[in-house]
């Protein structure tokens, strides 16, 4: 049990870790191949975009075939997208197939490794059946944000020149990962439940049960994604920076924020066993303060007040709503129903960015002020989930 606890965190920390390492490496990529940057943000977009339907999948199929087998489908492609991208930086004379080996590389990253974190976060479900599930939740946003802390950290570490090797270690451990969870394919839990039709009708019924949970995701990774997609623009905008400088000080906020995240989901697993003890209240208030703060901030001191708020509201909304997620129908289609949750989250992060293009392209008004409406759009979400709560009969929160 412990070790399928840990390997399921591994897999969600390496993930993200990943995932941050080749976000931060893309204009290296683009030098070194002579690929255009909008080609490689291109390629990254659709690789993206494709979790809106691979995570669902594969979720799903956990269901049947079993959390592990699932996982180590994920990480396989993990580790082979991204080989395939080391393989492009270690062999320049590939260069006229290297707009090729890109899109390749991303499309088997979109339609492999989506499964990665919703499986895992099914798996410690599984593995904690007579624990709250807010615990388990949290645990797996730790992992989340370990693995967003932990790759520019490798980065930043080994990189320098020596970028391309830091890569191909990253390749090494993703791979060994695989290896591990083939190891433990006959050891996780049994799946008890049969393989089924896959119908619009049946997809439909799940979503219906949780559509109040759906929102609230879509909403709260809409937020998110404006958030990123906005925040090296409102930090040259406020504090007069070049753009270089803009960037490095977003790095540093992105680090301060995961860390500032793990610790608060830490205290979080001691003070929270349910989401209605107080953790959506105090994260959306840390999201209301700290979007207000971003929009009238002068100094650098105000700048990580701003963060320390949003990185409360970041580390707590997401594991209860997921919470919720989990405990509804406990035992039925939990695959399915993760699934829909990080479907939820890749159409959130996709719109957030066209809301943040949109709102500098019109220019009518500041993009903090897009933030603060979006928090009180969430607040009303939450509070229609607090109105709802008593007819949730089968939620078993009182366990620990």
């Amino acid at each position: 049990m412990k070790t399928l606890r840990a390997i399921g965190h591994l897999n969600t920390a390496t993930f993200s870790a990943l995932q941050m390492m080749l976000f931060t490496l893309i204009p290296f990529i683009s030098e070194k191949t002579q690929l255009s940057m909008t080609s490689i943000v291109a390629s990254f977009s659709v690789g993206s975009f494709l979790f809106l339907w691979s995570s669902p999948f594969w979720s799903s199929r956990s269901d049947s075939w079993g959390r592990m087998k699932v996982l180590c489908l994920g990480m396989a492609g993990l580790t082979v997208s991204t080989a395939l991208l080391v393989l492009l930086l270690m062999v320049p004379e590939l260069s006229d197939q290297s707009s090729l080996i890109l899109w390749a590389s991303r499309i088997l990253y979109g339609l492999t490794a989506a499964g990665i974190v919703p499986v895992a976060q099914a798996l410690q479900i599984d593995l904690n059946p007579k624990k709250s599930p807010m615990k388990a939740m949290l645990s797996n946003s730790m992992s989340l944000n370990i693995g967003r802390a932990l790759g520019p950290l490798y980065l930043l570490i080994g990189g320098g020149q020596n970028m391309l090797p830091v890569l191909q270690g990253a390749v090494v451990w993703s791979m060994v990962l695989f290896l591990a969870n083939v190891t433990l394919i006959g050891k996780s839990l049994q799946q008890t439940q049969k393989a089924e039709t896959v119908s619009l009708a049946s997809w439909f019924g799940t979503f219906s049960k949780m559509r109040a949970v759906f929102s609230l995701a879509l909403l709260f990774t809409i937020f998110i994604g404006i958030l990123n997609f906005s925040l090296a623009a409102i930090l040259k905008k406020s504090f007069a920076l070049t753009g270089a400088d803009s960037s490095v000080l977003m790095a540093q906020v992105l680090l301060v924020s995961a860390i500032l995240a793990v610790l608060t989901q830490g205290l979080g697993k001691v003070f929270f066993k349910n989401p209605w003890q107080g953790s959506f209240i105090l994260g959306s208030l840390g999201l209301l303060g700290g979007s207000l703060l971003l929009g009238e901030m002068s100094s650098q001191g105000e700048l990580w007040g701003a963060i320390a708020m949003l990185s409360l509201g970041i580390a707590l909304i997401p594991p209860s709503y997921l919470s919720l997620m989990a405990s509804g129908h406990k035992d039925t289609n939990l695959g399915r129903r993760t699934g829909l949750v990080g479907a939820a989250n890749t159409l959130g992060y996709s719109l957030g960015g066209a809301f943040a293009a949109i709102t500098f392209q019109i220019n009518r008004f500041e993009v903090e002020h897009l933030l603060v409406a979006f928090v009180v759009v969430i607040g009303f979400n939450i509070a229609i989930l607090y109105r709802g709560r008593g007819d949730q009969n089968e939620v078993l929160y009182a366990q620990v």
